[in-house]
């Protein structure tokens, strides 16, 4: 078979017209950016990849119906949007018209009329920008939810306005005993409790800020998690029976009111602090969601005095935690066990299995290892999986 079998009649099909070629070119290669340096004597050419293709079509119609064509061509060009074009020389391909084409006829040629047009591939699908949600910023809202629904509930049920001195003492000790773990954290939790303790609305801002501030001063993401962990169950509630005297129930429901917002409110705020924490393998998310998830299951399943509106803040909640952690871990790599045959540097284990000795720190960290030069034989270490 010659090239005039594969070309054949040398024609350019498209929207129902057949354009008669004298001439065509294509323009290829690649796309590439050099980059020159100040006191470098080589440039560094960047690849971006191939460069688009233009047919440049020069053809004719003609006939005794020449002019009914052209004017189908010229209807044709004015249309948006890509089509078809069958060219004898390139191919099947989808096309746009770039630039401007132009048809040329004359008296003086009869019966023809010149075409001379430019066409761009479009074969590759339309590619928009996507949206993406920030879960991060959707745990921090919830969170925010979350608390606001705590304090209101909380300022519903704690009164201690008309007890006496010594009750008072006993809701406010039974406070900082709940506040404990926080307080060998975050600095003046008594002084802040004692000042506000008559006045539910600033008491419970101290609260939740007191145990907020266990992110604040730990930032180390696990270390921050146990801390708030310890509050997920910290404190006694107390309950008295309805022959005790009204003060005595007055307290019980004011201490109970508050250890129940120490612990929801440490399971929002591990929350809220989640979604600014980064981590290091796909486990150490996992792990994260599912602590923080069962210190915002244990209230909706063990509290008869949770508000319906407290309840749903939340469960929204730990759905946002779940989705973020879950989307955020599924990029980590995974933690894989690597066992050394005999002893060696650090740096080899890294280079062994990455490819960069600059991790050796990383494999030392994570394990503990007492002379990072003598990694000891038959060590299980704990390594990232990429």
């Amino acid at each position: 078979m010659s090239w005039r079998d594969r070309i054949g009649d040398g024609t350019a099909e498209f929207r129902g017209i057949v354009l008669h070629l004298e001439r065509g070119s294509i323009s290829a290669g690649r796309r590439v950016q050099v980059h020159e340096y100040p006191m470098r004597d080589e440039a560094y050419a960047e690849d971006l990849g191939r460069a688009a293709r233009e047919w440049q079509i020069t053809g004719y119609l003609i006939g005794d119906d020449y002019d009914v064509e052209r004017q189908r061509l010229t209807d044709a060009l004015d249309l948006p949007g890509a089509f078809e074009m069958r060219h004898s020389y390139y191919g099947t391909h989808k096309v746009v018209v770039i630039g401007e084409p132009r048809i040329t006829e004359s008296t003086r040629e009869g019966g023809i009329a010149r075409v001379n047009m430019t066409v761009l591939r479009a074969d590759d699908k339309p590619r928009y920008p996507r949206s993406v949600t920030d879960t991060p910023k959707v745990v921090e809202a919830r969170a925010a939810e979350a608390e606001a629904a705590l304090k209101e509930e909380f300022e519903e049920e704690y009164n201690v306005l008309d007890l006496a001195a010594d009750r008072v003492a006993e809701v406010e000790k039974t406070i900082l005993d709940a506040l404990q773990d926080a307080e060998a954290v975050v600095s003046d939790v008594t002084g802040k409790i004692a000042r506000v303790i008559r006045t539910p609305g600033e008491l419970a801002g101290a609260i939740m800020d007191t145990i907020s501030g266990i992110a604040n001063q730990l930032q180390e993401p696990l270390r921050a998690l146990r801390g708030y962990e310890a509050l997920f169950n910290a404190g006694e509630t107390e309950s008295e029976s309805a022959a005790a005297p009204a003060d005595a129930r007055q307290q019980a429901q004011a201490q109970t009111a508050a250890v129940n917002l120490i612990r929801r409110g440490a399971a929002v705020a591990a929350a809220k602090a989640s979604a600014q924490w980064s981590y290091d393998t796909r486990q150490d998310a996992q792990d994260t969601m599912d602590k923080i998830g069962q210190g915002l299951t244990e209230p909706l399943e063990t509290s008869e005095t949770l508000s319906p509106d407290t309840a749903q803040r939340l469960v929204l909640l730990r759905a946002a935690v779940v989705d973020d952690l879950r989307q955020r871990g599924a990029a980590l790599p995974e933690l894989t066990v690597y066992e050394t045959r005999r002893a060696m540097p650090a740096l080899v284990i890294a280079q062994r299995l990455y490819g960069d000795a600059t991790r050796a720190d990383e494999i030392v960290t994570r394990n503990r290892v007492r002379h990072p030069g003598a990694v000891p034989g038959g060590a299980e270490l704990e390594v990232l999986s990429e």
